[in-house]
């Protein structure tokens, strides 16, 4: 048995248009912009690819590498820069 965790970034599926907010209601507009998002095929490409080849891990984007990396060294730093992207995308904090 295998398991390999998966870190895709921003995939462009409008989950964050159809999902549901906090009081189970549709959220109706998307929290992060999907305009550069990967699409769903190729991130099932990469996924399927890392579980044939028993990858451990795969992080599908520079930006995600360069976060695991920063959240080695600094990790209050990378909380603070995913709480600011969703301040910015939800025009503050509910």
């Amino acid at each position: 048995m295998a398991v390999t965790r998966v870190f895709p970034g921003v995939v462009a599926t409008e989950i964050r248009r159809h999902g549901l907010n906090a009081d189970g209601t549709t959220a109706g507009v998307a929290g992060l912009s999907e305009e550069d998002a990967m699409t769903v095929e190729e991130c099932a490409r990469q996924m399927i690819g890392a579980m044939r080849t028993r990858r451990r891990e795969l992080v599908m984007t520079g930006r995600g590498r360069a976060g695991m990396w920063l959240k080695l060294l600094a990790p209050q730093v990378v909380d603070r820069m995913a709480l600011a992207a969703l301040d910015k995308s939800h025009g503050g904090r509910q």
